[in-house]
């Protein structure tokens, strides 16, 4: 397994947290103050230090003024000026992580919470480069019921997916994710697709360059308004991942920190 994160990620002599937690949100001045309660509890029994970074992504409500009412020295907020979709938000958030393991969730903070600290061992401790929930998996636990247009919608992109980018990795578009610091300052800046298919364009660059990659349980536990409208957004999505081939070869994706990352040489 791949060693963990140097400090030398970290500017100046500041202090690592643990984890950083970025939360993308969009018109959520109705939950977001609860969704941010919960999760601030947590980690902060949980955790010895963290930080959560709140990416306001063009909110048209009162998400803003929710946001700043929402007090803390380790919490942080993001204002982007027009609406850049969740990647667009995520890579703004990721770009201000000073956590030695970045992770990214819904800002309904839709799974079980106790896949942080899981995810933070996997990476802080093991050295993976990469944990994804996976709501495929055996352990992966639903507490409501799917419209039967929304299943349909998920299979089809997943299954087209796995044949075109992924391979086994079907579940590309669970929302939660963790980083390795270093992995994360690399990889986040070279994504294209500033929408939902970013998740797809994300792990189809990881795999590029074998970065190690762990699949986990997603235990959905709570659920918030969803934005994504499932049959057009799957048939946009998968249109946008014809391309990633193509701006692979096109050099789009030149990373030459990614390729020290995941470098493996034995023969030395």
């Amino acid at each position: 397994m791949s060693s963990g994160p140097s400090s030398d990620f970290l500017p100046g002599n500041a202090e690592r947290p643990e984890v950083s937690v970025v939360i993308p949100v969009y018109n959520g001045a109705t939950y977001i103050r609860e969704s941010l309660t919960f999760l601030q509890t947590f980690l902060e029994r949980t955790f010895a230090s963290y930080e959560i970074i709140a990416v306001n992504d063009g909110s048209t409500d009162d998400t803003a003024q929710a946001l700043e009412s929402f007090a803390g020295p380790r919490f942080c907020v993001i204002g982007l000026e027009k609406n850049l979709g969740k990647y667009g938000a995520l890579v703004r958030g990721m770009a201000a992580c000073r956590g030695a393991c970045c992770i990214f969730t819904d800002a309904d903070i839709p799974y079980d919470l106790e896949a942080i600290p899981y995810i933070v061992r996997l990476i802080n401790g093991r050295g993976f480069h990469i944990v994804i929930g996976d709501r495929t998996l055996r352990e992966s636990r639903q507490r409501r019921s799917v419209p039967m247009i929304r299943r349909i919608a998920t299979r089809v992109y997943s299954f087209f997916l796995g044949i075109l980018v992924t391979g086994g990795l079907f579940d590309t578009q669970c929302g939660l994710k963790g980083f390795r610091a270093d992995v994360a300052a690399a990889l986040f800046p070279l994504i294209r697709d500033w929408g939902f298919s970013g998740d797809a364009e994300a792990l189809y660059i990881a795999l590029k360059y074998n970065l190690e990659i762990k699949r986990i349980p997603a235990r959905l536990q709570r659920n918030g308004p969803t934005t994504v409208r499932f049959l057009t957004s799957s048939i946009r999505m998968l249109w946008r991942i014809t391309h990633l081939r193509a701006k692979w070869i096109g050099g789009y994706y030149a990373s030459e920190a990614l390729a020290r990352i995941a470098e493996q040489p034995y023969w030395k």
